[in-house]
């Protein structure tokens, strides 16, 4: 298993032989082996629902979550880490579920449709443990993932950065951030699916996400964006801190300012939708996600950006790239 997990590592993440060559054996080993220590439970992490205080779905009635929510449709779910399948079952509130030990903390999955493992297994971090679903007390299919430390409830968002953080070193550590660097068509070409969706979902300008991505990212190559995958520049608020939420410091307007740290690119993108469509940026609502100078322009009126030449900067890019094919492209789809 460990040896089939590293010839898959070493294809997934494009190690590049110029990179691995430098490196002595034992320490390429060492970091290969501290990638595929951990895993994501989802190919790709989105999430619906944060833990902590919130409106039951059921009852509307303030209620403490805790766990996150994650959006997935009848998805594979992955064991994060090395572990020992503690308990499966079914019960009313968690449906069918998973409940595993890895170290000092225990990790349930909940919600499934179909679980693949037994009661005392051993898996790796990485492996297939089973489906998500709605089975349960659930509005609909998702995996609800918690956790404990020595048996405390603990924010398992702690456990997806802790996930990234890991990943990020041993990338480093092999040298492949060095030489990858993602040229204008290829961010395009990576990030416009997933800008579209999030116009077809909210209504926002696929053209107006991928410009403020592009131009506040440098092209995703800002230590921000490759560290935390907090491609627009969203600063931290006292709310996201209290919630535990994971941020990091860099200087911008102001030194040392807080911002946001996302699990994904694709998280970063969904919180910048939800942060377009709060009421701060109605002005914005009443264009059409065609009408991206008027976007532009809402957004930088309502306070986004104090940059004077934001909206200047942001029509280049999409007049050079023409990324107003995706707005007109995304409304036909």
């Amino acid at each position: 298993m460990k040896k089939r997990l590293k010839s898959i590592i070493l294809c997934h993440i494009f190690l590049p032989f110029q990179a691995l060559a430098q490196m002595h054996t034992d320490d390429m080993n060492y970091w290969i082996e501290k990638y595929q220590s951990v895993s994501y439970p989802l190919k790709s992490i989105h999430i619906s629902s944060s833990y902590g205080k919130r409106a039951d779905p059921f009852t509307g009635k303030g209620r403490f979550h805790q766990g996150i929510d994650l959006e997935a449709k009848y998805e594979v779910v992955f064991a994060m880490f090395d572990a020992e399948i503690k308990r499966v079952g079914y019960d009313p509130m968690s449906g069918n579920f998973i409940t595993l030990k890895a170290g000092n903390y225990t990790i349930s999955y909940c919600h499934l449709s179909e679980i693949w493992v037994k009661e005392d297994e051993l898996v790796y971090a990485g492996q297939e443990l089973g489906r998500s679903g709605s089975t349960g007390r659930a509005t609909g299919p998702h995996l609800h993932i918690s956790c404990r430390l020595h048996g405390k409830i603990e924010n398992p968002y702690h456990l997806l950065t802790f996930v990234r953080d890991t990943q990020l070193k041993a990338v480093d550590a092999l040298g492949l951030n060095k030489d990858v660097k993602l040229s204008p068509e290829d961010f395009l070409r990576t990030y416009a699916p997933q800008a579209m969706h999030q116009q077809r979902k909210y209504g926002i300008p696929a053209s107006v996400i991928l410009s403020q991505m592009a131009f506040e990212s440098g092209w995703g190559t800002s230590k921000l964006a490759r560290s935390g995958h907090n491609f627009f520049g969203i600063k931290a608020s006292s709310r996201w801190i209290e919630k535990g939420l994971p941020y990091s410091i860099h200087d911008d307007d102001r030194e040392n300012e807080k911002f946001c740290n996302f699990s994904s690119p694709e998280e970063s993108m969904e919180y910048h939708s939800r942060l377009l469509m709060s009421e701060r940026y109605r002005r914005c609502h009443q264009y059409a996600p065609t009408d991206h100078k008027n976007w532009l322009r809402g957004i930088k009126a309502a306070g986004y950006a104090t940059n004077i030449h934001y909206v200047r900067s942001c029509e280049k890019i999409i007049n050079r790239y023409k990324l107003y094919k995706y707005d007109y492209l995304a409304s036909k789809t």
